[in-house]
């Protein structure tokens, strides 16, 4: 009953995961008015999506939801906000975000970027010494998420508090307009 009528085949639905059908301009929209009707304060829903696109920055995958969660509850932020922000980190922006997490760490650490060469990072390299990648990845990181986390956060707190101000006066609009109109005295029908 609710299924589609025409499925979808494998390559579409890659191509729409990597180009929305809608278009990113409406998918930031519709993030937007997402975010501002989550049902928290201002503070906690940008400190929620600060924590999650701050995690953004860091290599590590599978633990970006979890570790989001973790910074937002030490400060004290939404974790539905959390879950939002590490939208920051999608496959159009992995690749810029790890390649300047690896200079930047590269540049901490006085590491060479390439390992004097450009043949250095290769599989078999990799597996041998991870952490000569994941640990500039993370001390990079870790610095952009320090950055990225209070730019994210006033850039965030103002337009959450002017959307929910501005939609709590809408309500009160309409509900004062469904309230029935005063009558004044003795006009009132009766026997």
């Amino acid at each position: 009953m609710f299924r589609r009528r025409y499925h979808h085949g494998f390559g579409r639905k890659a191509r729409e995961f990597f180009w929305p059908r809608m278009g990113f301009g409406r998918l930031a929209r519709y993030l937007g008015h997402r975010v501002g009707r989550l049902p928290a304060t201002p503070h906690a829903i940008a400190a929620g999506f600060a924590s999650g696109a701050a995690v953004s920055m860091t290599p590590l995958l599978g633990l970006h939801f979890l570790l989001g969660f973790g910074i937002a509850w030490l400060a004290r932020g939404s974790m539905l906000a959390a879950a939002l922000g590490t939208v920051v980190g999608n496959p159009w922006t992995f690749p810029a975000i790890w390649y300047a997490s690896y200079e930047i760490g590269c540049a901490l650490t006085g590491m060479q970027p390439d390992h004097g060469s450009t043949r250095g990072l290769t599989l078999a390299f990799l597996m041998e010494q991870p952490w000569a990648l994941l640990l500039p990845m993370l001390l990079g990181g870790a610095l952009m998420g320090a950055v990225v986390w209070p730019a994210t956060y006033m850039a965030v707190k103002w337009p959450v508090e002017l959307y929910q101000r501005r939609r709590a006066e809408r309500r009160a609009l309409a509900a004062r307009r469904r309230e029935p109109a005063p009558t004044a005295p003795g006009t009132e029908d009766g026997p």
